[in-house]
């Protein structure tokens, strides 16, 4: 007996030699941002990133933002990035993002004040969108850009337990409890600089855990670049479930040094890869950035694989016969080779 016919639509299609690769996933960006690319100085440090972001903060609700943020989208998908997890401040760009055939991925609202005279207005906002979209996700940035009350009110309104949340990204963060340093100063030129009882002279991972941050089922830990070991060693302890988000080229725009590679990757948490925006990474794409993680010396080859594809998918709990498969033509199976041919052919999505 054979096996019969093939169906109508088969076909056969040749390709080139190469290699292929399932798609790769951004843990963490900001795509309302890449309207700033290449606009935010090189060494400008966290605060000054902030102000550079604050004073272009009218181009974000452009038309022109809007194609900056396809274009990035285009160009990350040709070299195997698929999947985001996008951050905005803005709700119109949130719901333009779902009327984007190009994007997949989850869409979060991060709730942005540090001044609490603000937060109703805020929090109506997101009460709005949260009822009107049911895919969005409310989140609070981190523990300098929203106030207590926008993280109690966040984790009163949490979807799929999924919170992703900046951390310990600067060491100038240690210093906010006290009401000092690069970034207090940045709050107070800018008129959000407040005195939060629940945050002043506390341990910051501390006053998280009070704040209902640390109860999520799904925890995207983003940078903790400047995470001193013991407060690596408090976070295994408390949320071991939760995920590390390393932006490699974000943190070497701004002069943000690791110090703290071992202590992470020897953590129970789970290593996963973001871009952060445009803005500060020349691109959204994750193969870009996992070849400059590479260059390090720090991670193996293997686990950086790991981080941008089945990882994430487990984590962020993506179907993988949803994933789309890319052909890296002419491409040896090495990071190196895959990164310097790029430009992919997508096979299935």
């Amino acid at each position: 007996m054979g096996f019969g016919r093939p169906p109508q639509d088969f076909f056969v299609k040749s390709l080139p030699e190469g290699v292929i690769v399932p798609g790769l996933v951004n843990a963490h960006t900001h795509l309302e941002l890449s309207v700033l690319n290449k606009k935010i100085p090189e060494g400008c440090g966290l605060a000054g990133m902030a102000e550079a972001i604050s004073s272009e903060r009218t181009l974000l609700s452009s038309a022109t933002a809007r194609r900056a943020a396809i274009e990035q989208i285009a160009n990350a998908f040709q070299e195997g990035t698929w999947f985001y997890n996008d951050i905005s401040n803005n709700a119109e760009f949130t719901g333009f993002l779902r009327s984007v055939p190009e994007f997949t991925g989850n869409r979060f609202l991060e709730l942005l004040g540090f001044q609490s005279p603000n937060d109703e207005q805020r929090m109506q906002i997101g009460k709005e969108l949260i009822e009107s979209d049911h895919e969005v996700i409310l989140t609070p940035h981190s523990v300098y850009g929203s106030s207590p009350a926008i993280m109690r009110f966040v984790n009163e309104y949490k979807r799929r337990s999924l919170l992703s949340i900046h951390l310990l990204e600067s060491m100038e963060e240690h210093d906010l409890p006290h009401e000092r340093g690069e970034i207090w100063e940045f709050l107070k030129k800018i008129g959000q600089a407040y005195r939060h009882t629940e945050i002043r002279q506390k341990n910051l991972l501390e006053y998280l855990y009070l704040q209902g941050i640390f109860s999520y089922k799904k925890l995207l830990l983003v940078h903790l670049s400047s995470a001193y070991p013991s407060e690596i060693d408090y976070l295994s302890e408390v949320v071991p479930h939760a995920a590390w988000v390393l932006c490699q080229r974000s943190n070497e725009h701004l002069h943000i040094q690791r110090k703290n590679w071992q202590a992470l990757l020897n953590s129970p948490l789970t290593m996963l890869i973001g871009t952060d925006s445009a803005a500060t990474s020349p691109d959204v794409s994750v193969l870009k950035e996992m070849y400059q993680i590479l260059k390090q010396g720090q991670v193996s080859e293997s686990r950086i694989w790991q981080a941008a594809t089945f990882s994430a998918y487990d984590y962020l709990e993506i179907s993988q016969s949803h994933v789309p498969y890319f052909l890296y033509p002419e491409a040896r199976p090495t990071l190196e080779s895959i990164a310097s041919h790029a430009k992919a052919i997508i096979l299935r999505g």
